[in-house]
């Protein structure tokens, strides 16, 4: 009896080792995939930037990359030729920066008819998606105060408003999917001290949400 009890003992351990063996084994190859996929990532990521010459944010999801990434290779080529036009990738979405100088005469809000091709190239590319778009407005530090925009905030907003309306107008984007914001000069990107700062500073982020 005591040497069947050591022998059955003996037996269970060395099954227990095995099993053991067997997790630990499986637990090493999930570490190699995972390894594995995050180098991947990175060499994505320095894919994109040699590419595109812009750096990403480390808080962009991967899947959020590469979905910005098809987006962008939709957009018309004389858009990404246009010098007054920036593509950006942001943890929101895809960013088509413009110039305020291209959309409006200085404390208009009215889009210059020289404008309406650049918006209707755009216009196509959001209608051929089902993302969600914001329309940011924003100005320099530079002060305005008339009877029409009491302040950079309602010139800023009346400006993404009037971008919003002429896209529906086309009748390829729906209302529930579009809407407008207007930052007045709260959310620079440069030194509003310079000229070249406040000429960056006045602009309009059209931005294509992440889904």
């Amino acid at each position: 009896m005591r040497n069947d009890y050591y022998s059955n003992s003996k037996d269970y351990i060395n099954r227990w080792v095995v099993s053991y063996a067997d997790l630990v084994t499986m637990l090493l190859a999930l570490f190699m995939v995972l390894f594995a996929v995050s180098q991947n990532v990175t060499k994505y990521q320095a894919k994109m930037i040699a590419e595109h010459n812009i750096k990403i944010p480390e808080n962009i999801a991967m899947e959020d990359i590469q979905q910005q990434d098809s987006l962008e290779k939709m957009l018309d080529e004389s858009l990404l030729q246009n010098e007054n036009i920036k593509i950006l990738k942001n943890p929101r979405g895809l960013v088509i920066r413009l110039n305020n100088s291209v959309l409006f005469d200085e404390g208009s809000a009215i889009i210059k008819k020289d404008a309406y091709k650049t918006v209707d190239e755009i216009i196509q590319t959001l209608s051929e998606i089902d993302n969600k778009i914001m329309v940011e407005g924003h100005t320099d530090s530079t002060p305005i105060h008339n009877a029409k925009y009491p302040s950079n905030w309602e010139l800023s907003t009346a400006r993404a408003t009037n971008i919003i309306a002429y896209m529906l107008k086309s009748n390829k984007i729906t209302p529930n999917r579009i809407s407008a914001v207007g930052y007045g000069e709260y959310m620079p990107i440069a030194d509003n001290t310079s000229i070249g700062g406040r000429l960056l500073n006045r602009r309009v982020d059209i931005i294509i949400l992440n889904k």
